[in-house]
């Protein structure tokens, strides 16, 4: 009994000190697979507006926003996150660059 109690403890500690994240302003994407961030990176380096405007235009990529609310980190990167973006019951999957997370 002491040691589901114990066990018990921990989770509810665990789950208080967990902060939801959210997204910061300032023209970040998501995009549905880490290649398509990868590209829309690419793109944007070059300043090919075409290749991004494909990918957005497509919905490989979308435009990231704090009004998204509250965001999961799924996996974490050196440089890229794994995030499901919410809307009422459903979500989506994006991967983004890391400096697009408000911590």
């Amino acid at each position: 009994m002491l040691k589901k109690i114990g066990f018990a403890a921990v989770l509810l500690s665990v789950a208080a000190g967990a902060q939801a994240e959210t997204l910061k302003d300032g023209g970040y994407v998501g995009c549905e697979t880490e290649e398509y961030l990868d590209e829309f990176i690419s793109a944007a380096v070059k300043k090919d507006q075409q290749a991004m405007q494909f990918l957005m235009a497509n919905y490989k990529c979308v435009g990231l926003s704090s009004k998204f609310g509250k965001i999961t980190v799924l996996d974490r990167g050196f440089t890229v996150s794994k995030i499901r973006v919410y809307a009422g019951n459903t979500g989506v999957e994006l991967w983004t660059v890391n400096e697009a997370i408000q911590r």
